[in-house]
């Protein structure tokens, strides 16, 4: 037994000098959301067919681990479990499955010796720059960015990423027929971020290739292209009112297709001691009656968002896409319509008791008889419109625990469904109870 403990005690003195001269930290964060819905005509906003169970319970685990050798180099490893209690082996009674574990974010990061020029390669978020979430690309993605500050006041940042390869050099499949080739989505980027006193200005510039076999091409005859220039604007020198802007301007175009629209959107905030005030507004321009060319700016990635029901936001985790995307077709990336809303947000009267408050109207940008490209009909267009109410109640247990609690309201009009169904779009509604961990 002692000369065990002996050989114990000798082998954990050599691994702590090995652990020491590797000279890696281990940093762990991450969140937890776990919370129960009760929710009528979530999707299909028809009250007529049943929804199936009315009530859902959601978990979502993020987990980041960064392996930090110094301030100038780090690798970061990131995990996503999602579960709905009782869907699948995963959250049934054994809870065995493993389909529900994604790699979040695996990447390098580091600076190069006796600079400030950072590099971070693998698999990480991108995002062109937005107040609301970009509709163009906001997305994790393989990818590699490149960032130098010029000076105080000005800085680049270039980006290339891979959105499709269905065939490459590690394929044991011959590529003997079409349909292998031209099978890549590629986009790079860059961006010139310009910081002054009181104000900031990001202009950026993306342009994508989009092989004519895969998912993205408009064109299954020829290649496509996509590119987008547009700039994120941040004015603060009369804070605590403050104001954010968006301007984007894109092109898609193959031989049989092309679409060309924009996107703006300006937001004013002002802060006072039990509230902050938020008055927002986007637009953007939709589809028309012409089968091969349209006034939609085109997308790729989006994580463009501003309530539950249209762009998909949450108070958790999304665990979900938009509420309202799948009746309406619209709302998910914030194309073919303009929105205005009010956001009375960190409201409180009581100590760690806070309250958000969203109040949200839209009317649809696309033509009254506008088709998308694959032939089906526009469901949100001019002549419709949606209003939605949002709040959102959170109670403080511990610093990094939230109780949280969230109430939806949501109701819409489509002259196209009305025509397909002989009914209106019936009003849809959600609460949320759960807990929110942060760490």
């Amino acid at each position: 037994m002692k000369r065990f403990t002996l050989v114990a005690l000798v082998a954990a003195l050599l691994f702590s000098m090995v652990t020491s001269a590797s000279a890696t930290e281990l940093k762990v964060r991450g969140n937890f959301d776990v919370y129960g819905m009760w929710s009528s005509n979530l999707n299909d906003h028809d009250s007529d067919v049943a929804d199936g169970d009315n009530y859902t319970t959601v978990q979502r685990m993020r987990t980041y681990f960064d392996y930090v050798a110094n301030e100038n180099l780090k690798a970061v490893l990131g995990f996503e479990f999602d579960n709905v209690w009782g869907a699948g082996e995963e959250a049934n009674w054994g809870t065995d499955g493993k389909e529900t574990l994604e790699v979040k974010h695996a990447y390098l990061d580091f600076i190069f010796p006796d600079t400030q020029i950072e590099v971070q390669a693998g698999l990480q978020y991108i995002a062109l720059p937005s107040i609301f979430g970009n509709p163009v690309f906001d997305d994790d993605a393989a990818a590699i960015t490149v960032a130098a500050p010029i000076n105080d006041m000005f800085g680049v940042t270039v980006g290339y990423t891979r959105g499709t390869d269905m065939s490459n050099s590690f394929s044991d499949e011959l590529l003997v027929s079409e349909g292998y080739d031209k099978d890549d989505v590629d986009m790079a980027f860059i961006a010139t971020p310009v910081t002054l006193d009181g104000v900031s200005v990001t202009p950026y510039f993306g342009y994508a290739w989009l092989g004519q076999n895969s998912t993205k091409s408009f064109d299954a005859n020829d290649d496509s292209t996509v590119w987008v220039v547009g700039a994120n604007a941040a004015l603060t020198m009369f804070d605590p009112l403050t104001f954010a802007a968006d301007l984007i301007y894109g092109e898609g175009d193959s031989d049989a297709y092309e679409t060309k629209g924009w996107y703006a959107a300006l937001a004013a905030s002002y802060k006072m001691d039990m509230l902050t005030a938020t008055l927002f507004t986007t637009y953007a321009t939709g589809y028309d009656e012409d089968t091969d060319e349209d006034d939609k700016l085109p997308t790729l990635a989006e994580g463009w968002g501003l309530t539950p029901y249209v762009g998909g936001d949450r108070a958790f985790i999304a665990a979900n896409d938009s509420f309202g995307t799948d009746a309406l077709g619209v709302g998910n990336d914030g194309t073919g319509l303009w929105v205005l809303g009010l956001v009375l947000d960190d409201i409180s009267f009581v100590d760690k008791l806070s309250h958000k408050l969203v109040i949200a109207y839209a009317q649809g940008t696309s033509d009254e008889d506008a088709t998308k490209p694959s032939g089906a009909a526009v469901k949100f267009t001019e002549e419709d419109d949606l209003w939605e109410l949002w709040l959102v109640n959170k109670y403080m247990i511990y610093e990094n625990l939230a109780a949280i609690n969230e109430l939806g309201y949501f109701q819409a009009s489509s002259e196209v469904y009305e025509d397909a169904t002989g009914d209106d779009l019936d009003s849809s509604y959600f609460a949320t109870v759960g807990f929110q961990y942060k760490f």
